[in-house]
């Protein structure tokens, strides 16, 4: 006595192409489920991307200051932070001793000086509008330790243009431009153009006539839009002699021990803080993480929709099919075929919206990263959305997950169906 093995009539490749075949019936309703997957899946990918490239534009533009470590007046971190990456300005110095004091230090590998302050543009052009365009964000910097901690900075080169060099230190005319702020106000090597800077103290403003020597290549940080004078020339127009902004820091062995035993020394100078650069970080990611959880969150609710989007559509498709699933079922297909057949369905419609949605994503991720900076100002001058291959394999797998969980119902109703009843049903 032989026992035979019943043969499906439907291998799986053919029920590949009923699946298709069964999706372009209903093209419409295909369509807006597929486009329901790709809305969630746009909003997941544009969100990862955001989280992943806003840490590393934070990252980047820390590492571009060239700083460990900060000194500077007591006050808010943030306004400090937001100054240095993003080319803001303060009101609050160092007091004249507190850089003499610190660079003694024995733990100190490198330490420069910064003073910053804001200038008001006079005969620009067709630029001067009177609004926040007409002023300019100065920096008075020690050339020599600026460039130890700067090592990549250089001038602008190219076909027949000439970058130009450093101003000399007891030059009080000579100005070096970023890169960002030569383009703004149209000027190279060798112009003239002139800033007005009222000193401290004094209600009235000096208009000061400057003459640009060279013109830095572009960084992508807060110094391309720096205009850059010898130290002690800046502080005298200022009226602040002595005084500083900062104090970049750099130490000979940087751990978050040294940190600490860094900012204990000189926490005893009542007028000053210490912030380290990862402190800096940890205080910019907290400021978008609510903004991070609402889309999340809005991310979640697309999905859900998606996925009841999805099953709606299937379990309908399966009703409407009824007597033909209970035709295939009369011919021999198994119980676990239609499963299959259903299930492929429900995976082709959330792979198809999740290749869209990743496809838009991409090609719209300059625009989520516009309308990311117009809402809130991040601190950061890199870009901050980054839509790497992972992120896109993530988001697609996910997806197939998603059409793997809403298709099992309605696989299973579909292949729970008896012939004979299925296709009563149907007729």
């Amino acid at each position: 006595m032989t026992t035979q093995t019943r043969t499906d009539p439907f291998p799986l490749r053919r029920y590949v192409v009923l699946a298709v075949k069964n999706l372009r019936r209903r093209m419409v309703r295909t369509s807006l489920t597929a486009a329901g997957v790709a809305l969630a899946v746009t909003v997941a990918v544009s969100l990862g991307g955001f989280m992943l490239g806003y840490r590393g534009a934070i990252d980047e533009s820390i590492d571009m200051l060239g700083f460990q470590i900060m000194i500077m007046a007591k006050g808010c971190p943030y306004e400090a932070a937001t100054m240095m990456l993003k080319g803001g300005t303060g009101l609050l110095y160092l007091p004249a001793d507190v850089y003499e004091k610190v660079k003694e230090d024995k733990e100190i590998e490198s330490i420069t000086p910064i003073f910053v302050g804001v200038a008001q543009k006079q005969g620009s052009g067709i630029r001067d509008d009177g609004g926040e365009n007409n002023f300019l964000i100065v920096s008075g910097i020690d050339v020599a330790s600026y460039q130890v901690m700067k090592p990549w900075i250089t001038f602008k080169k190219g076909q027949g243009f000439d970058g130009g060099r450093w101003f000399t230190p007891e030059s009080r005319t000579e100005v070096v431009l970023g890169f960002e702020a030569a383009e703004y106000e149209q000027r190279k090597v060798g112009d003239t153009f002139y800033a007005s800077i009222t000193p401290a103290g004094t209600p009235n403003a000096v208009l000061h006539e400057l003459k640009v020597v060279g013109i830095l290549d572009r960084t992508g940080t807060q110094d391309d839009g720096t205009v850059f004078l010898p130290l002690d020339v800046t502080r005298e127009y200022f009226g602040r002699p002595g005084q500083l902004t900062i104090l970049g820091i750099k130490l000979k062995q940087f751990s978050g021990e040294k940190m600490r035993e860094f900012e204990t020394r000189w926490l005893k100078l009542p007028e000053v803080q210490v912030v380290g650069l990862q402190q800096v970080k940890s205080t910019l990611v907290g400021l978008v993480a609510t903004a991070q959880t609402m889309i999340a969150a809005v991310a979640v609710i697309a999905i859900l929709v998606a996925f009841i989007g999805v099953i709606n559509t299937i379990l309908m498709s399966v009703y409407e099919r009824t007597a033909e699933i209970g035709i295939m079922k009369a011919l021999g297909a198994r119980r676990d075929s239609i499963f299959q057949l259903i299930w492929l369905e429900t995976v082709m419609i959330c792979f198809a919206g999740a290749v869209a949605g990743s496809g838009v994503a991409v090609i719209g991720s300059s625009v989520v990263e516009r309308a990311i900076k117009a809402v809130a100002d991040l601190g950061v001058s890199g870009s901050i959305v980054r839509i790497t291959p992972a992120v896109i394999g993530y988001a697609v797998l996910g997806a197939v997950v998603l059409g793997f969980f809403a298709g099992l119902y309605p696989a299973w109703r579909a292949s729970s169906m008896r012939p004979v009843e299925a296709i009563g049903k149907g007729n």
